[in-house]
């Protein structure tokens, strides 16, 4: 079979997979084994786009992907593992039992310092009972990436034009500079949503389990009445009408998807799926079914903000995704790394950081601004420490072959080390991204990094409102477009000014 045979293949049957992982991801009704067959058949395409490569990327592109699809069947394993072990029948929340499926709902509506411990020490209990299927997951992956010779760390980070020791080296160094202003951040976030700190004994604080209410969940809390009213967006009562919770989201993604167009993308082919369904992935995302032609977007609403929030980051990833080349090479349109497609949702999402625009766009008052820039700083904090933590871990226990336990209390001593909250080994059976030793949060904090430098860049392009200037949007499009093949500059990867920005206005 011919290159171009084997690359017509390849993408109709990711393509096959893509439309199955998205419907389950989104909670609607899915055939339970409707994966196996793509996921077997993209095995084999790549086996044999591995044994034919002779050259990067395409080696390490066929490397990736086919130890990607032969996982898939264990990651159904663990999904029934889950399924079946974390449910805790004595705390229930407007889903029902708390589940793990259902859990950010119970922390969004549970303020009570011992109820939140409580349940959350015993989801970390219950999770021991899927430890079997996480190390069978872990050792697949070892095992096909062994018999090459390499780790996930090796491919992905020469992927992103760097080595596993650099990347470990960036890792550390922003994890302890951000330590010390994340740790008086959380503690000011954690006071406003459930009023104690959230590691003060004193008045109940637990740690743990109010960082990972926070996470991606509650920290939009303290913001949410910014962004409610008709004239500012979406409006969540509670309790109210569907009709009307449906008709003011769909206002603030026409308001975003409007935003975007002013900008010089245009989303309105892009579906946004924000149905509440019970099976539905708790957070956003956005799934690239089919490069550049079927992008979407799924968000699990907390709060208005967060809407807003994960409108404008995952409408960041659907205008890079979108604007990708057609004509590209299979591997250019589709193996694309966490730190290159996140940094153009980071970009986006940054708009919601610029103070000239969060005037015009949303009419602000300095005090809102003012608010809105404090969360940013907080989130970019929460990267370099949480996010930052995870991939530290992951690029440990690829490069040191820790076994599974050496995997939790590695996680769990760099949690504390970058964020000062004392989290249980067990925990890291239950984060999403150190239960698959994945590589991919490394990718949030090398967008971060290299957004900072790119704002600058951007700035110099077209001044404090870049987003309206012709050479800004150029720069902007020219990077989307030249999918896996772009190449962000060298000095981008350095720290400094993204560190700066975590601390301005806190030393």
């Amino acid at each position: 079979m011919s290159y171009l045979e084997l690359e017509l293949r390849l993408e109709s049957e990711t393509v096959a997979l893509n439309r199955w992982l998205y419907a389950e991801s989104v909670g609607l009704p899915v055939d339970e084994q409707g994966y196996a067959a793509p996921s077997a058949a993209l095995a084999r395409s790549y086996a044999q786009l591995l044994a034919q490569a002779a050259e990067l990327p395409t080696r390490y592109c066929a490397l990736e992907n086919w130890a990607e699809a032969r996982i898939v069947p264990f990651d159904q394993c663990l999904s029934e593992a889950r399924d079946a072990a974390l449910t805790l029948p004595g705390f229930t929340s407007s889903e029902g039992p708390l589940t793990w499926r259902s859990w950010k709902a119970f922390e969004r509506e549970t303020d009570a310092a011992r109820p939140l411990a409580e349940a959350f020490e015993r989801m970390v209990a219950s999770s021991a009972a899927i430890v079997p299927a996480l190390e069978a997951r872990l050792a697949q992956t070892r095992a096909d990436y062994a018999a090459h010779g390499l780790t996930p760390v090796h491919t992905y980070a020469w992927r992103e034009g760097t080595t596993p020791e650099a990347l470990r080296a960036l890792l550390l160094q922003i994890g302890r500079a951000c330590r010390e202003p994340f740790q008086a951040a959380l503690n000011a976030l954690s006071q406003a949503v459930f009023g104690r700190e959230v590691a003060d004994p004193a008045t109940g604080g637990t740690g743990p389990a109010e960082l990972r209410a926070l996470y991606l969940n509650r920290m939009y809390e303290p913001n949410a009445r910014l962004f409610t009213g008709e004239s500012r967006g979406v409006q969540l009562p509670a309790p109210g009408p569907q009709a009307q919770v449906n008709a003011s989201t769909a206002k603030m993604i026409r308001e975003t998807q409007a935003a975007f167009r002013d900008i010089g993308f245009d989303l309105s082919g892009v579906p946004v799926d924000v149905e509440n369904r019970p099976r539905k992935y708790p957070g956003a995302f956005c799934f690239p079914i089919a490069i550049p032609r079927d992008v979407r977007v799924s968000v699990r609403i907390a709060s208005p903000h967060h809407l807003v929030d994960m409108l404008y980051h995952e409408f960041g990833h659907a205008a890079h995704f979108s604007g990708i080349r057609a004509g590209l090479p299979f591997v250019e349109r589709y193996w694309i790394h966490s730190g290159t497609h996140e940094a153009f949702s980071t970009l986006f999402e940054a708009l919601l950081h610029e103070p000239a625009f969060l005037r015009a766009q949303f009419g602000f008052d300095d005090e809102a601004v003012r608010r809105l820039l404090d969360f940013a700083r907080f989130k970019g904090l929460l990267t370099g420490t949480w996010l930052a933590a995870s991939a530290l871990t992951a690029v440990d226990g690829w490069l040191e072959n820790l076994s599974w336990p050496e995997i939790e209390a590695r996680y769990a001593e760099h949690v504390r080390a970058f964020t000062g909250v004392p989290m249980p080994s067990g925990f890291a059976r239950l984060e999403p991204f150190t239960a698959a030793l994945s590589v991919y949060p490394a990718g949030y904090v090398l967008a971060a990094v290299r957004v900072a430098h790119w704002l600058e860049h951007l700035r110099a392009l077209g001044g404090e409102a870049w987003w309206r200037s012709p050479a800004a949007q150029a720069d902007i499009r020219e990077k989307i477009s030249a999918g896996g093949t772009v190449r962000f500059p060298e000095g981008w990867g350095a720290p400094e000014a993204f560190i700066r920005s975590c601390r301005a206005g806190v030393e």
